[in-house]
């Protein structure tokens, strides 16, 4: 039988695209990333997939978008290793806190972007990884102007909304801590990892920096690297490091043996 062929369109720095790449590790599936240049993204989204907005994944024939969707859709067509458990009760707990998390993300972004989009490196910030063609990083190194007002408009970096975001983060921070009960090696359900803990963990880790994540380098403004060190400190920031890593570096098979 022929192996499909799947293919995760991603930015390599999304939160949204480093759940998915954890999800689809963590099941043991192989993927190819391409990764597509933020601005000019919205034409190849918009072919692949009607939509504007990144991680797609395309699955042989199949094309699916949204972080939530594709987990869904992983779990549902590749049982093994399973990410969400099939008791009722137990999975709605699961997917209440993926939804919570995962609508955190957008709140964690623009935190983050507020620190940097500053910051004289931010080209460098965005584009530096693997993947991007020299043409890509060429294109890039023109249009920083372009880009910090692309990041400004499209996760709206005005205080009001940063205020309110800083809000939505802190009280997400206090809420896992209290569940956590003052230990980091506790999980959001039934006591095993799931796809709650990998989403929580994937959206919080811009802000905490882990090993094996995109965020785990130093290139950061002197603010932001307190407020890492502060969390890193906390209950929470030790849960987030201690999830990534137990568990993103390893596959199902790795867990189970």
């Amino acid at each position: 039988m022929k192996k499909s062929k799947r293919i995760l369109y991603q930015f390599p720095l999304s939160l949204y695209c480093e759940k998915m790449r954890w999800n689809l590790d963590f099941k043991g599936l192989d993927y190819s990333c391409n990764n597509l240049l933020p601005g000019l993204h919205v034409f190849s989204a918009w072919a692949i997939a009607q939509q504007r907005s990144l991680p797609i994944l395309r699955d042989d024939q199949r094309v699916i978008g949204d972080s939530t969707n594709i987990a869904l859709y992983l779990e549902n067509l590749y049982s093994q290793f399973p990410l969400i458990p099939s008791e009722l009760a137990i999975q709605k707990q699961v997917l209440e806190y993926e939804q919570y998390f995962d609508e955190l993300g957008d709140h964690v972004r623009r935190l983050c972007w507020s620190m940097v989009i500053q910051q004289p490196e931010i080209v460098e910030i965005f584009f530096n990884f693997t993947g991007y063609s020299p043409l890509q990083r060429c294109i890039t190194h023109y249009r920083e102007s372009i880009l910090r007002l692309m990041i400004r408009k499209t996760f709206q970096i005005y205080e009001p909304q940063v205020i309110n975001s800083n809000q939505k983060v802190n009280d997400a921070l206090d809420l896992l801590e209290r569940h956590l009960n003052g230990n980091e090696r506790n999980y959001l359900v039934n006591n095993q990892f799931s796809l709650a803990d990998l989403t929580a963990a994937s959206m919080l880790a811009p802000l905490i920096g882990p090993n094996n994540s995109p965020w785990a380098d130093s290139r950061l403004p002197e603010v932001a690297s307190q407020q890492r060190q502060e969390l890193r400190d906390r209950i929470v920031g030790q849960w987030v490091l201690r999830i990534y890593r137990d568990y993103r570096s390893l596959n199902g098979t790795d867990i189970i043996q």
